[in-house]
């Protein structure tokens, strides 16, 4: 505990008009902090005061942004006869004994040094000091000032590198929605930057999968810089069938299907994030298992080798491909040329076909108005399509659908959903699902009614849903990871997608890795030995635990 969570607590209270709590909050800062912090106070998210905040005094109608340290000792006060008290903008750093008067405005990014008197407001970026304090440098970068001491209470969740770099992990959910516009700025600013590592994508999916896990998304910062972000959970996993330990897993793994899960870290911060994320797994020794990274590029695969280095073992295994066509200077017709004639002609001779059974047309969701029909006919196509092939869990579950109603809207929000109904006659015949983000169009799910298998209906909904991305300027339309043979006829490239795991220079290490190898060794006697009617049974006994589970 620190001042900041009795702060919290009753300022809570105080904006619901809950009596006697934000008193006794008030009371219980003065007297374990010698501080003051009136609860009218507005104190921004990712604020953190040294020390706990000894001897900080603010004013009760005070105004401070988010992510600004304070030192201990600071005062935001008031001055005779001025009715205004100072307002302090986002991530700024307040040194210690520093005193801010009055009427004043504390720009983004800015630095006050230790016992600065303050009667005058400070531009962004700008650093001020001394007795009354005047500007000592301009246009800095905040990144160049490093990071006071962080809140007592984060002691056990943060760790600070050998690079000057604050590594904390995020346990609580309830934080994930003040990481949004870090989150998604970061994001932009990586070479990771794909639709399955927004915030979005992720937090939905931490809503609906995240049964018996906790949270452990970590996040690395200089000073409040954020610089990288590991979006991980953990659980208690059962190494080669038999063996229980806790280990750390992507958010997004499992059957909901998110290819390109990685670490976020900013461009040119690559090595010293690593290094500094290396030094806090080292220090507590889980196991790791990062699946469906990229197996060329993935900026996770300098974490693994700098824990390689560090004396873990990575076991690495390719586990699927994602197909994908690069539509960067393409027309639709530049595109459809360099297909296959056999496929390009059966294209147009099917298209043809259909719309001299009637009217065909091929729509794409707009409005929220239009959005859970279109979507209750895509898992209707979908799931009428497969039970003819013997089922498929990918949409049937409860929890998956939800999900998807949930994912869907906010995508649709976004501007990001893609949502696309091939209708004959007014009927629907077919949809694809699908999200533009960033110029790359990811296809994710598709259904036909068998009724028009003869018509090739899917073909014709994948082929005008290619054409759609054209126009809309898109430069990469990915198939996602499978290998289907109707992926091959429309993309003639594929990425590999790899799992990773990490094995800790320990004792418990040591076991899970020998237990993987032992239930590896059985799986493939297994193989050779058993009918394969048994197998398969095997298999899909395995399958439905598994998606009653969650899909991990």
């Amino acid at each position: 505990m620190n001042a900041l969570s009795f702060y919290r607590v009753g300022h809570w209270c105080y904006r619901r008009r809950i009596p006697v709590v934000p008193r006794l909050m008030y009371q219980a800062i003065c007297v374990l902090y010698n501080a003051v912090i009136p609860m009218s106070t507005e104190i921004g998210e990712g604020t953190e005061f040294a020390y706990g905040g000894i001897g900080v005094v603010l004013h009760e109608r005070c105004k401070i942004g988010k992510f600004v340290t304070f030192g201990h000792q600071v005062t935001v006060g008031g001055r005779s006869r001025r009715w205004g008290v100072p307002v302090i903008e986002d991530r700024c750093v307040i040194g210690a004994g520093a005193k801010l008067l009055g009427p004043i405005s504390i720009g983004t990014e800015s630095v006050i040094g230790a016992n600065a008197v303050v009667l005058e407001d400070v531009p962004p970026r700008t650093v001020v000091a001394g007795i009354p304090a005047k500007v000592v440098r301009t246009d800095i970068d905040i990144a160049d000032y490093s990071c006071l001491q962080p809140p007592e209470e984060a002691d056990a969740l943060s760790y600070r590198s050998t690079d000057n770099l604050l590594v904390t992990s995020i346990k609580d959910p309830s934080q994930l929605p003040h990481l949004a516009e870090e989150w998604a700025e970061l994001l932009n600013d990586s070479d990771a930057d794909c639709l399955f590592l927004t915030r979005e994508w992720l937090e939905t999916w931490w809503r609906h999968f995240s049964t018996e896990r906790t949270l452990a998304i970590t996040t690395v910062r200089r000073h409040s810089r954020l610089l990288g972000l590991a979006p991980l959970f953990s659980e208690r996993n059962r190494f080669g069938g038999f063996l229980p330990s806790r280990s750390l897993q992507f958010l997004g793994s499992g059957l909901v299907g998110s290819d390109y899960l990685d670490i976020v870290i900013r461009r040119g911060h690559e090595q010293q994030v690593s290094r500094s994320l290396t030094e806090y797994f080292n220090g507590r020794r889980s196991m790791m298992t990062f699946s469906h990274l990229n197996a060329k590029d993935a900026l996770a695969a300098g974490l693994v080798q700098e824990l390689e280095q560090a004396g873990w073992i990575a076991q690495r295994r390719i586990i699927d491909v994602s197909p994908h066509i690069p539509l960067k200077g393409h027309t639709w017709e530049s595109y459809l040329s360099g297909l296959g004639s056999q496929h390009r002609y059966n294209f147009n001779r099917r298209l043809k076909n259909l719309h001299k059974l009637g009217t065909l047309t091929f729509g794409v969701v707009e409005h929220e108005e239009q959005r859970p029909e279109a979507l209750r006919n895509l898992l209707d196509l979908h799931n009428l399509r497969w039970d003819q092939r013997g089922g498929s869990e990918t949409l049937r579950s409860p929890t998956m659908q939800a999900f998807h109603d949930a994912f869907s809207r906010t995508a649709l929000e976004r501007g990001w959903l893609r949502l696309f109904i091939l209708r004959l006659d007014g009927r629907p015949i077919g949809a694809l699902y699908g999200f533009l983000y960033r110029r790359r169009f990811y296809f994710y799910q598709s259904g036909f009614d068998p009724a028009y298998r003869q018509q090739s209906v899917g073909l014709v909904t994948m082929g005008l849903a290619i054409k759609h991305a054209v126009t809309e300027g898109v430069e990469d339309y990915d198939l996602l990871h499978g290998t289907e043979t109707y992926k091959a006829l429309w993309a003639s490239e594929s990425r590999e997608l790899v799992r990773i795991q990490m094995f800790p220079p320990s004792i418990g290490g040591i076991l899970c890795r020998a237990a993987v190898a032992l239930d590896g060794r059985a799986k493939s006697a297994a193989r050779r030995l058993l009918p394969q009617a048994m197998l398969d049974r095997a298999i899909a006994w395995k399958r439905g635990a598994y998606v009653a589970d969650g899909g991990h």
